[in-house]
């Protein structure tokens, strides 16, 4: 028994991996899809309209995965304080649908366009439908059942990628983006509620919710700053550029943000099951997080790092020679991306240690850095913007994994040692790529594109478990025992 444990974990763990993978694939390629669907059957003027009428539902439903969202994940006595928890849960999502039909509203009034105030108010149900979907995910998380949250996530995008697609089609515009989120939404949050039982009572207690409120209001605070840092560029570049610099630096940044969420997403559940169990368990260790961060970093510089390379072949295979001048800016995001992606690693840990507050001081130092940033650099241009993005994350990423260090007993000097393996291994992979997407170059840019993702994965699959096979399973070992209950990983270890 004690023996087959350890490769039991390594194989759950894999398996979990590669599900995730398989699930934020589907849906990042079908909003991609849907995208250049959106294109071809929209005006931009439509597209735009869009964008500004789903702002505030998508802040909303992001404030949905927050705060309450985590404290459900990490409370140990969940049982005694869910009832309070949910109540404020379903306040804060009352309260997001009530402000966007007041804004829908005022639109209306004002005379800023009949179809952006329809559109408003037609998203204001969404938080609503983001409350149960993220309550019984946060349910679904604490009891480990991963499998069937991945399940649920692609079968619900594939029904909202089909409808929406079916209304296109049929020349039904601009709603079939807004429909695409409650068909998705509402089916993932039926298929939660059948997995989870019925949704808990409201109840009241004025101390939980007392001790809730002070461990939920920082990462409400840090989400929202977060929403800023990601869309704060465009606002600036609206107000001093061209629409079509805004466009060239949004499709860049979607491009970048795509490739990012594909694994950023499975890191996020992975990470939050991880250590929302450590924390309850009481193991929180440098060794569970310096890991879950060499893993992250290593994917992501391989996955992020060959995007910029072969920027140019994607660029003229996806969106054609006009949108060619966004390949800098693409190039220079994916970098940045790779900067902030430790970020879901390290905040987590601080978040399920306590340190709320932490959080949101860093963030709000983030979004002023940030916001100087951009309003130094937009005036030379969207290069000069994209490259804006750096200072901001490095200094929010630094300052948070310093304080990790300390609170957990190790050094920013053990943390670069224990990194270094893992960037090897994603540099062996780049190099790789480059060298292949050189030889191919006369090629054209699909063969290009073809062998060498090919040629580049293969290679860093074979480095990661023949060349560096001791490594990799010790580190897969390691995030195992903090994914998996403590008592299945005891005997493993005595």
């Amino acid at each position: 028994m004690s023996d087959a444990s350890p490769g039991q974990a390594r194989r759950q763990v894999g398996l979990l991996a590669v599900m995730g993978v398989v699930a934020r694939l589907c849906a990042q390629m079908m909003l991609l899809v849907l995208l250049l669907l959106a294109g071809r059957f929209l005006t931009v003027e439509l597209f735009g309209i869009f964008v500004l009428s789903s702002i505030l539902m998508n802040f909303g439903v992001i404030q949905m995965y927050s705060g309450i969202y985590h404290f459900v994940l990490r409370e140990p006595a969940f049982e005694q304080t869910k009832g309070t928890a949910f109540t404020l849960q379903m306040m804060f999502s009352l309260a997001f649908a009530a402000f966007i039909l007041a804004c829908s509203l005022g639109v209306y009034l004002l005379g800023w366009g009949d179809l952006l105030a329809q559109l408003m108010a037609f998203t204001a149900g969404m938080p609503i439908l983001a409350l149960i979907a993220s309550w019984q995910e946060a349910v679904l998380l604490r009891k480990g059942d991963v499998k069937f949250y991945y399940g649920a996530l692609i079968c619900s995008e594939i029904a909202g990628f089909t409808v929406s697609v079916l209304m296109l089609v049929n020349g039904l515009g601009v709603w079939a983006l807004i429909v695409n989120r409650y068909v998705a939404s509402g089916l993932m949050a039926a298929a939660l509620c059948w997995k989870c039982g019925l949704l808990p009572k409201p109840e009241w207690s004025r101390d939980d919710a007392r001790k809730i409120v002070s461990f939920a209001t920082p990462l409400y605070g840090n989400s929202a700053l977060a929403y800023f840092t990601s869309s704060g560029a465009d606002i600036v570049l609206g107000g001093f550029l061209t629409a079509r610099a805004v466009g060239l630096f949004r499709m860049g940044s979607r491009t970048a943000g795509a490739a990012f969420d594909l694994f950023a997403q499975t890191f996020r559940i992975l990470t939050w099951q991880a250590v929302g169990r450590m924390a309850r368990e009481k193991r929180l260790s440098a060794e569970l997080w310096t890991s879950l961060l060499v893993i992250n970093l290593s994917i992501m510089l391989f996955v992020l790092g060959s995007l910029s390379l072969l920027s140019h072949e994607l660029i003229a295979v996806m969106l054609g020679g006009e949108w060619m001048a966004m390949v800098p800016v693409l190039q220079i995001l994916c970098w940045a991306k790779i900067i902030t992606s430790a970020d879901q690693i390290v905040s987590a840990q601080l978040a399920a240690a306590g340190h709320t507050a932490f959080l949101f001081r860093s963030r709000v130092l983030e979004a002023i850095i940030l916001l100087v940033a951009l309003l130094c650099t937009v005036h030379f241009g969207i290069i000069a913007v994209a490259f804006g993005m750096f200072p901001s994350a490095l200094v929010y990423v630094l300052r948070l994994t310093h304080k990790l260090t300390r609170l957990t007993d190790t050094t920013m000097l053990a943390v670069g040692r224990a990194v270094l393996p893992g960037l090897a291994l994603g540099a062996a992979g780049l190099l790789v790529v480059f060298g292949a997407s050189m030889l191919l170059e006369a090629q054209g840019p699909i063969v290009t594109i073809a062998v060498t993702a090919i040629v580049g994965v293969v290679t860093y699959v074979v480095t990661a478990f023949v060349a560096m096979r001791t490594w990799t399973l010790g580190l897969l070992h390691t995030v195992s025992t903090a994914i998996l209950p403590a008592s299945e990983n005891e005997p493993a270890s005595s």
